[in-house]
């Protein structure tokens, strides 16, 4: 099984929260090393470890476990989700109506 694009979106994830490999290492009770190695694809993390990363990167577990799935499937809607909870709730609402006005049309 190739691990690398599961390793990628760790590594994506920490990026995006300015952490080192050092900073999340400390915060899930790992190794920088573990931390290196999962980044690089060369170990698929445990589920307690999972938890650890999704706690410590402030994310659901299948924005990491989708990388790792090579089939197709839905599509994946939590990034999205993320996104629109950052918004002002009059965004969401209005949003809403463009996705339903868009689901209407096609």
């Amino acid at each position: 099984m190739d691990f690398q694009a599961g390793g990628l979106a760790i590594k994506t994830l920490r990026k995006s929260k300015k952490l080192t490999q050092e900073q999340l290492a400390d915060l899930t009770g790992l190794t920088s090393n573990t931390i290196s190695r999962m980044e690089r694809g060369l170990l698929f993390p445990s589920i307690s470890t999972l938890c650890d990363l999704c706690n410590a990167l402030g994310t659901n577990a299948d924005t990491i476990l989708a990388a790792y799935i090579h089939a197709d499937s839905e599509i994946r809607w939590s990034p999205l989700a993320d996104k629109l909870k950052q918004l002002p709730q009059s965004k969401q609402d209005k949003i809403e109506r463009i996705l339903n006005c868009l689901i209407e049309t096609i």
